[in-house]
């Protein structure tokens, strides 16, 4: 499994059979003082949907629980609970996910703030016990005006992916150096150049390298 794969695994698990089933999703709710509730419905390539966005602020964080229904009664959840320990820099994010089958998958999330960036392990399990892992690296130097991110993961098939990227401030935007190892070996590297004319307001991105 690649690293692009297992990221929107380990973020939609439970949830992607939904996205394709109901066609979308409507944005998300963000936390604010008290509680908030925000509705939604949709048209897809499927049918009608519905969603149901309910966000409560609690003294170290916040939940949230989404529910998604389409035309034909079908019902998928989410439920978050995000919990913030700002002495010692971590955050704690559980969801599960609950699909229109019935099959749920937990995603457990460790933010670890450290001196010169973070830290984030994420597992997400499924109801057989198996499970994926991401654990990722960044470490950012704003004088120098770099940042490093360093992550491995492995997939629900047991297969491991490691990815690195290192990023350079320049005087007109930014280089990218990012070099992916694929579990039969492959590497695959690709270098991104970006140069900004404020006067213009325009971007130039040149990216070279293939399939990285």
């Amino acid at each position: 499994m690649s690293y692009v794969n297992f990221t929107r695994t380990a973020r939609v698990i439970g949830i992607a059979a939904t996205l394709l089933l109901f066609g979308a999703v409507g944005s998300a709710a963000n936390a604010g003082s008290g509680g908030k509730h925000k509705a939604g419905a949709g048209q897809g390539a499927s049918g009608s949907w519905s969603r149901s966005t309910q966000v409560q602020r609690t003294p170290n964080g916040h939940t949230r629980q989404d529910q998604w229904q389409n035309q034909s009664g079908q019902s998928a959840s989410r439920n978050v609970v995000v919990a913030n320990d700002q002495a010692s820099g971590t955050r704690n994010r559980n969801a599960v996910r609950t699909g229109p089958e019935g099959r749920s998958t937990t995603v457990d999330t460790v933010t670890q703030r450290t001196e010169s960036g973070y830290t984030r392990d994420t597992t997400a399990t499924r109801e057989d016990g198996t499970s994926a892992t991401r654990n990722t690296t960044v470490v950012s130097d704003r004088a120098a005006g770099t940042r490093s991110v360093d992550s491995t993961a492995t997939g629900f098939n047991g297969h491991t992916t490691t990815y690195s990227s290192d990023t350079q401030r320049t005087d007109d935007g930014y280089t990218r150096d990012v070099t992916r190892t694929l579990p039969d070996g492959q590497i695959k590297e690709r270098g991104v150049d970006v140069s900004c004319d404020k006067a213009a307001q325009s971007c130039i991105k040149t990216v070279t390298g293939g399939g990285g």
